[in-house]
């Protein structure tokens, strides 16, 4: 309030003397050409073009419109400090919320369900192995690109897993992500209560969540099918599972069919599925004849097709 007090002393003080030389030219037959009249309020105006738009300054400018160029200058400038390292820490914030390093939270687990291995079922002296080459080929094939893979893959129940590096994406393919090759099983072509084959699941990472563990058991077969690149976007309900598991059992794009090994008809789950969270949900499919199968359902990233549901029918197996 006092800066605004003698700024308008001054001014009024200047107005006086400024009138009182005009009257004293114009009494002395001078001749004074008189600035155009301003606009109201073209002062508030400028002062305005020079300001932040911040609220202080909006302030003064109701309260009279008069303070100094001097302070308006130097009260945007100070707001416009606030702002910009305002800003700065906003964006540090969101980085550190949304960013991070691969594997951070909230990054999808990817996956390759892999059912053509290139081997036949002639077994010699133990169990049928990938080589290290082999088990990298399959990981590069779908993308065009490079792998490589740490060891062998034993292709039996409960092998140790084989780590790799292969490529990140369709556009990176250079083999910089990290990913792992489990042994699991899928129906068998003359139907899933006949028996399984094995197949190889990538899954990028170094390790399979344990939370989806249950997928590599002898028991459970394994099939899936894309339905789009925004499906799983929002977390899925247990009826929302439900529904879009029942179209994978019944779809003829699955990755290994099932629609003809039995009469689908309905199928329960006891909870939803996060997407950014690789975990397998408890399910239960029931036939047209009563009959009912255990299912594990997993959220179906697939890093060489659309967004799905990667399901394993639970079939116990004698002996």
């Amino acid at each position: 309030m006092t800066i605004t007090s003698i700024g308008r002393r001054a001014r009024t003080t200047m107005a006086l003397c400024a009138g009182a030389a005009l009257l004293g030219l114009s009494a002395c037959g001078a001749d004074v050409d008189t600035p155009p009249e301003t606009p109201a309020g073209a002062a508030e105006t400028d002062a305005d073009d020079t300001s932040d738009g911040g609220g202080e300054q909006d302030q003064q400018s109701s309260e009279g419109g008069d303070a100094s160029d001097e302070e308006s200058a130097s009260d945007g400038g100070g707001e416009e400090e606030e702002e910009e390292a305002g800003d700065g820490a906003g964006a540090d914030e969101g980085a550190g919320e949304d960013g991070g390093e691969p594997g951070a939270s909230g990054e999808r687990t990817r996956i390759m369900l892999v059912t053509d291995l290139g081997t036949d079922d002639t077994r010699g002296e133990g169990a049928p192995a990938l080589t290290d080459d082999d088990l990298a080929a399959l990981l590069a094939a779908p993308f065009e690109g490079t792998a490589e893979c740490e060891d062998e893959l034993v292709l039996e129940p409960g092998a140790a897993a084989t780590g790799c590096l292969g490529p990140a994406s369709f556009d990176t393919t250079e083999p910089h992500q990290e990913w792992v090759a489990n042994v699991v099983f899928v129906p068998s072509e003359d139907g899933f209560q006949n028996g399984s084959t094995v197949a190889v699941l990538f899954s990028t990472g170094t390790e399979l969540p344990t939370a989806a563990d249950g997928l590599l058991d002898e028991d459970v077969s394994l099939t899936g099918v894309g339905f789009g690149s925004m499906f799983g976007a929002e977390p899925l309900s247990a009826d929302e599972v439900a529904e879009s598991t029942l179209q994978t059992l019944t779809s003829e794009n699955a990755y290994v069919p099932v629609n003809t090994m039995a009469e689908w008809s309905d199928v329960t789950c006891e909870d939803g599925l996060d997407f950014t969270e690789f975990e397998t949900v408890d399910c239960e499919a029931t036939t047209t004849d009563g009959t009912t199968w255990g299912l594990l359902v997993a959220p179906g990233t697939y890093a060489d097709n659309d967004q799905g549901l990667l399901v394993g029918i639970s079939v116990p197996r004698d002996g």
